[in-house]
């Protein structure tokens, strides 16, 4: 099969200090200059890079699809962002090249195959990686604040109602929850405890029966928050 050198262009508004005919000079000058020769050029003008746009972008969907068929030799940009403004995304596409053996180009952060191009790229996904570990560590923290607060932080949980923003409590619910922790307390097994819940027609949260994976969540849940139950 013959690989093919590709070059990519994107602007997403046609007066960009970089234009598509600017962007078209600088990979030929790239290519002539390192050996390459260009097979096809392929653009998405007018389309952002960021957000769920990414997926009206043609020519990138048509690149990333050649470059898992293994069509791609060398694929050359003028610049990681115009590749794509998502840190995510770029990193997970130059994974995907490398894989496949395509060989990714930046011109202008001088990203090519040499040692310096490889440490550029692994730079690349240590900051995806950083990224992704602070927003899990954001996301905690937001939920964990919120949830110290009675705030809604995720789905509202068994034992409660939501009102506006706030969780309030359901003193029904309440009361099968008590109900299920005298029983565990009593000798019964999560089975015996669902089974007791879906004869006498009991739903979760969802209006669905529950299950042993219910059961075992609230009660091991509210041991853990140290809840006091009276029988």
């Amino acid at each position: 099969m013959n690989r093919i050198s590709v070059g990519y262009l994107r602007n997403s508004r046609i007066t960009q200090e970089n234009s598509i005919s600017t962007q078209k000079s600088l990979i030929k000058e790239y290519c002539k200059n390192n050996g390459i020769k260009l097979d096809r050029i392929m653009i998405d003008e007018g389309i952002s890079g960021s957000g769920d746009k990414t997926k009206d972008r043609d020519g990138y969907q048509n690149i990333m699809e050649m470059v898992k068929d293994g069509k791609v030799d060398n694929l050359i940009v003028v610049s990681i962002s115009r590749f794509g403004r998502n840190l995510g995304e770029i990193y997970k596409s130059v994974e995907l090249m490398d894989k496949m053996g395509t060989k990714f180009h930046s011109v202008k952060e001088n990203i090519d195959d040499s040692v310096y191009g490889r440490f550029v790229l692994n730079l690349l996904g240590s900051l995806y990686e950083m990224e992704l570990s602070i927003c899990k560590e954001r996301t905690r923290d937001t939920l964990r604040v919120r949830k110290e607060n009675n705030k809604v932080y995720s789905k509202i949980p068994y034992g409660f109602d939501r009102v506006g923003d706030d969780l309030v409590e359901n003193s029904k619910e309440e009361k099968m929850i008590r109900k299920m922790m005298r029983l565990r307390n009593s000798g019964k097994s999560y089975g015996e405890i669902v089974d007791y819940l879906n004869r006498n027609r009991y739903k979760n949260k969802s209006g669905n029966k529950f299950s042993r994976g219910n059961v075992s969540w609230l009660i091991n849940s509210r041991l853990k928050e140290n809840y006091s139950y009276i029988g």
